[in-house]
């Protein structure tokens, strides 16, 4: 039995009751991650996970957390391994093992209000700071320039705001492959395939999206076709009466009417004809392409589901400055992959989180984390229980109306029960 005390530290343990319910550590267990004489799998990989949630700024900054006695119960340790432990552990993960962990979580984290299947995918560079760096040389659109960088692939799920799939082991070679690993890793998670992909015009090639069509799946696609001076002259010289108003919805109510013109056409290296939705009066100077092989979907739908593809960019920056991704410590592909996949794990259960406070659905990682997690407590372990006194916090009462914050769970794999509370006690304690 024992007590302690930690500052910022106990945002961590509000996710545990949240592991328990979704089946992570057992998911974690069945993964074959590499342990130690010392330290278990399980313990190491939720060592990562710990400092993920927290959103340090960098983990060889190791004096801010390796005496945290909060985040070392987070990951059933008396205090969190160093970050020399951490990074060579980090080099012993391999691809395969992080494949197994992102097909059971894609499991885990059933995506109910997602039936109709459907994707967002975008590639990401991820910089690489390192005079001596053998990395290929990416397009960064935030710098507007070609950079060395880790390429990687990451998949949004747009109706939940969560991330279903990455990958930072994409080539030049294979880039245009790529939708195809996801096509194969989703069927052989879920036993279907995906069945809408929405991407941008550089994702893949007119020959792959001709694949896609011909698949017996029956997967559709959506995307942009590549602009050039021939095709804004046709749409320029389309007749006013052929075109339709759409009225589109926006934030706060408001809503946007633009021009739209539907009809078909043929593309090099593609089998048959696509459907191709013409946009004009959107705001922007020239006017967007958008080319799909659904004939059967509404217009509406067509331009307002591209238009949330931009929502898997916001997720991608969110992950750069919530979770670091913007500076990997190695140009060694397998540990950046590593980071990535506890970075998808971390960036769902904040996802799970605010979908349980009202106001809050769309708020950031950032946000959430500095409103409700950011956080110290008095931590008591008496006997098999752990009880959790939150220092106050303005928006705690919202965070207590979660459904596992006014029970007592069980963590088995700790063969402990957790309790979370709130009281001014704490709040005098850590004065």
């Amino acid at each position: 039995d024992e007590q302690f005390l930690t500052e910022t530290g106990a945002g961590p343990l509000v996710f545990l009751p949240l592991l328990e319910q979704l089946g992570i550590v057992k998911a974690i267990a069945s993964c074959g991650f590499p342990g130690t004489g010392q330290i278990g799998d399980v313990q190491s990989v939720l060592a990562f996970l710990a400092l993920k949630l927290t959103g340090g700024k960098r983990w060889s900054h190791d004096s801010r957390w390796n005496m945290d006695r909060a985040l070392g119960l987070f990951a059933g340790l008396t205090v969190l391994p160093k970050s020399t432990t951490l990074s060579t552990y980090s080099y012993r993960v391999t691809r395969q093992e992080n494949r197994r962990l992102l097909e059971r979580l894609s499991r885990l984290f059933q995506d109910e209000i997602n039936e109709d299947g459907e994707f967002n995918l975008d590639f990401k560079a991820i910089p690489h700071w390192g005079d001596d760096s053998v990395l290929e040389r990416n397009w960064s659109g935030s710098r507007s320039k070609a950079i060395k960088s880790l390429l990687a692939l990451i998949v949004q799920q747009p109706a939940s705001g969560e991330l279903a799939y990455t990958n930072a082991e994409i080539k030049h070679c294979d880039q245009s492959e790529a939708v195809f690993d996801f096509i194969d890793f989703w069927k052989q998670g879920r036993g279907s395939a995906p069945k809408l992909l929405i991407f941008d015009s550089k994702f893949t090639t007119y020959h792959h999206l001709s694949r896609i069509n011909l698949s017996p799946e029956n997967i559709k696609f959506l995307t942009l076709r590549r602009r050039g001076k021939n095709l804004i002259e046709r749409a320029e010289a389309i007749p006013d009466e052929q075109w339709q108003r759409v009225t589109l919805p926006r934030a706060k109510g408001k809503t946007q009417r633009i021009r739209v013109h539907d009809g078909r056409c043929a593309l090099r290296h593609y089998e048959g004809e696509v459907r191709e939705v013409i946009l004009t009066d959107h705001g922007r100077k020239r006017p967007t392409f958008l080319i799909t092989n659904d004939f059967a979907m509404d217009v509406r739908d067509i331009v307002h589901k591209y238009a949330r593809r931009w929502l898997v960019e916001q997720e991608i920056a969110e992950q750069i400055l919530f979770f670091q991704l913007n500076h990997p410590s190695s140009s060694i592909v397998v540990k950046v992959d590593f980071d990535l996949t506890l970075s998808l794990l971390a960036h769902n259960l904040y996802r799970r989180l605010a979908q349980h406070l009202p106001g809050f659905e769309q708020c950031t990682v950032d946000t959430i984390n500095r409103k409700f997690l950011e956080n110290g407590a008095r931590v008591s372990i008496e006997g098999n229980t752990v009880t959790v006194h939150l220092k106050k916090k303005t928006h705690l009462p919202i965070l207590f109306e979660v459904p596992w914050m006014k029970q007592t769970t069980r963590l088995s794999w700790m063969n402990l029960n957790i309790c979370l509370l709130y009281t001014s006690d704490a709040a005098d304690d850590l004065a």
